[in-house]
């Protein structure tokens, strides 16, 4: 199992650190793939032996994201949990990470836990909870036609971007 919380944990010292975890089992070559499928080319273009600062200061909050993210795809577990993973980074930071998203889900139980809505758009199945109690279940394009608390918080959302 692995998780993707919204505030990316990095370690004072290189990327390729970051994403192994000191698990030397995973090679250069091992980190660059998991880094690129989650959307890090940029990150592989400056190399993963880049020094990392006290608390990833010198990254942005979507490098920081991208590194939680190949952390967990490296390790391809059976079970992946987003826990709005994707809420501190810009709409725009989001679309360019999405396809990486897409890709660590693959294969896998995916669980994820968000307020950002287009960012579960394309699951299975949503679950609306609120105050505490499941009101609402299905995919987007049924809760939209219910036309409920789904569907009020979707179009909220799609006003303000």
């Amino acid at each position: 199992m692995a998780v993707v919380l919204q505030d990316a944990f990095i370690f004072e010292t290189d990327i390729r650190d970051n994403i192994r975890l000191d698990n030397m089992e995973y090679t250069d070559e091992d980190v660059k793939r998991a880094l690129i499928d989650v959307g890090g080319q940029a990150l592989v273009k400056r190399g993963i032996d880049q020094r990392i600062f006290e608390k990833g200061n010198n990254l942005s909050q979507g490098e920081k994201q991208v590194i939680s993210f190949a952390r967990a795809y490296i390790r391809n577990p059976k079970i992946l949990i987003l826990d709005e993973a994707t809420s501190n980074i810009d709409t725009e930071t989001e679309k360019l990470i999405q396809k990486g998203v897409e890709k660590l889900k693959e294969d896998r139980t995916t669980f994820i836990i968000a307020h950002r809505l287009s960012t579960i758009k394309d699951v299975d199945k949503i679950i609306v909870l609120h105050k505490g109690r499941i009101i609402e279940r299905g995919n987007h394009e049924s809760l939209i036609l219910q036309d409920g608390f789904y569907k009020n918080m979707y179009d909220e959302q799609m006003r303000n971007q």
